[in-house]
């Protein structure tokens, strides 16, 4: 599978939502240890533990691509220049996405006018702490989803995970981990 880095290799930036080492970031773990037996290139960041200011909306990165804050979101952009497929995860708060992802998100802007966002691949999974009859999780996907279709990415795949409060839950969540995994794999060869 060829890249636009001209390569073969496939390369994905797995974005972590959670501060905590829980379910959100050991997820993300297993999904790196899954893509890396299929050749994939992939690093995770957890924005929440980086110095990242909070977008102002001076909208100076329109004028010249640059944002003017000058924090972990240099690195951060210069990954996501690099991943073919960004993975969001993110715990939900309030039927929402986190506030680490969001404010990740709105630091993309540099990125939105010369169109560098767009076609890029991206794959949004959220993990609630109640039921599936809650719908926890849905909008926090459908706030990814919007992201996705503003930045012009295609959004290949959402996945939901419920009933997870402890920080180990999702361990237990074996069979879906696997079926998510397939998923995401037949996704990215494609």
């Amino acid at each position: 599978m060829n890249n636009k880095n001209g390569d073969n290799m496939s390369r994905c930036l797995i974005v972590v939502g959670s501060r905590r080492d829980g379910n959100s970031l050991k997820l993300g773990k297993k999904i790196k240890e899954e893509l890396k037996k299929e050749r994939i290139i992939s690093n995770i960041i957890v924005p929440g533990n980086q110095k990242i200011y909070v977008c102002t909306g001076c909208m100076d990165c329109d004028q010249n691509g640059v944002c003017d804050f000058y924090d972990d979101m240099i690195s951060n952009i210069d990954k996501v220049n690099k991943a073919d497929t960004i993975i969001f995860i993110t715990p939900t708060r309030w039927n929402l996405l986190s506030g680490d992802i969001k404010i990740f998100m709105d630091r993309l802007n540099p990125l939105y006018v010369p169109k560098k966002l767009e076609n890029k691949k991206a794959i949004a999974i959220a993990i609630g702490s109640s039921s599936k009859e809650n719908f926890s999780t849905n909008g926090a996907l459908s706030s990814i989803d919007s992201f996705c279709e503003n930045a012009k990415m295609k959004l290949i795949l959402k996945y939901q995970f419920n009933n997870c409060l402890d920080s180990d839950d999702i361990l237990s969540k074996t069979e879906d981990i696997n079926k998510m995994l397939n998923e995401i794999k037949k996704k990215l060869k494609n």
